[in-house]
């Protein structure tokens, strides 16, 4: 028995692009592929999407998921049917006032009728990035949030080319990070940046399969970790990884940081350090650890299995983090309540097959109206990201 895994940045509704945009930087998969099937998207989808991604990762052993995306009503309705617990931003970005206004005013009404639900879904406010979101937003959104006493979920310098547009002190300037932040990626941090996460206090969501796929580069997580910083790991969307499969995050985003600064300087107990308590010292939560005063959430894993032998326990923490796979997870515990168990998922509203013919029906609506249009990334004024 382990502590439930702990994500720390997903976007969950985009299970029905996984697989779309495999070879693409992070610009063309965005602007050109993402961006406009998004314009598609409706709220019966967004549910089901959601959900299908929540059932991936409770079958991973994730007990808590932070996620940002637009639809934060549908996204808060399926972690509540689950029981998963959530953590959920509205995707914030900037076009024109009007749906600025728009967006910010969605995620206030997502707050006020969700957050602290069942004492386990929580909602924040998530500017995109400051690519999207012009530092005066990004004060904006920093006042709204305080005024709510909530946290910031927001991407920063994910790829190379962001470096030419801002740096972490303009960022701090607005005043964001005085509140609790999840910053996603920073992949392209240099030593003042990094001098910048250290000093606010800025917790890091590390996403190493991502990372690498979009072809964005390894983050200096040794680096941040000598500065003190929190870090933690984050799948991100099935649309940029492919799966929510949190054992890859801790092998790769390990062997990676082996390959940067060699082979002594990522141990397995910092990288399950990332995948328990790190994520509830983020959170300000007490989850991440199997201790008196912390919830109840867990996993069993299984380890009469190839990926645990030898069975021997002065192995364990290095089988769980290079050896083991989702199929090792027996069951999935939230909050004392068992979500999935031998195998199976317990706490579906309707039968399993169901939401999956309803998953792919929407996806195939979505591609057949995508095929339809012009593509086009600049024919929607007011498009979400």
């Amino acid at each position: 028995i382990v502590p439930g895994f702990i994500n720390t940045h997903s976007h969950s509704v985009m299970s029905y692009f996984r697989g779309i945009a495999d070879d693409l930087s992070l610009n063309d998969w965005l602007f050109k592929e993402m961006l406009p099937r998004e314009d598609f998207l409706e709220s019966e989808m967004a549910y089901y999407g959601a959900l299908v991604s929540m059932l991936e990762m409770i079958s991973n052993g994730i007990t808590t998921f932070v996620d940002m995306y637009m639809f934060t009503d549908e996204i808060a309705k399926a972690s509540y049917d689950l029981g998963i617990r959530a953590y959920i931003s509205r995707g914030l970005s900037f076009d024109t006032d009007e749906g600025w206004n728009r967006r910010i005013k969605e995620n206030i009404e997502t707050y006020e009728k969700y957050n602290g639900l069942d004492n386990r879904i929580y909602i924040g406010f998530g500017p995109h990035a400051p690519y999207t979101v012009p530092m005066n937003k990004l004060k904006e959104v920093a006042e709204i949030a305080k005024k709510y006493n909530t946290h910031i979920q927001i991407h920063l310098l994910e790829s190379a080319n962001e470096r030419n547009q801002y740096n972490l002190l303009d960022v701090e300037n607005t005043g964001l990070f005085d509140l609790p932040t999840i910053a996603a990626h920073c992949v392209h941090v240099d030593e003042k940046d990094i001098e910048v996460l250290s000093r606010k206090e800025v917790n890091v969501a590390y996403n190493p399969v991502s990372n690498m796929k979009l072809g964005n580069g390894i983050a200096p997580i040794v680096d941040m970790l000598d500065k003190n910083i929190n870090i933690t790991f984050g799948t991100d969307g099935c649309a940029s990884n492919n799966s929510l499969n949190f054992f890859n995050e801790m092998k790769f985003g390990g062997i990676l940081q082996k390959y940067k600064y060699g082979p002594d300087r990522f141990s397995v107990e910092q990288i399950l350090r990332m995948s328990w308590e790190n994520g509830g010292f983020a959170l300000e939560t007490n989850i991440g650890r199997l201790e008196p005063e912390f919830k109840a959430d867990l996993v069993v894993l299984d380890m009469d299995s190839f990926e645990f032998f030898p069975n021997d326990l002065s192995r364990l923490k290095s089988h769980i983090v290079y050896s083991a796979n989702p199929k090792n997870v027996f069951a999935t515990m939230v909050a004392g309540k068992f979500l999935y168990y031998d195998r199976e998922f317990l706490t579906l509203k309707e039968e399993k097959e169901q939401i999956y013919e309803k998953f792919h029906k929407f996806y195939q609506r979505i591609e057949d109206k995508y095929n339809n249009s012009d593509h086009s990334d600049s024919h929607n004024d007011d498009r979400d990201i």
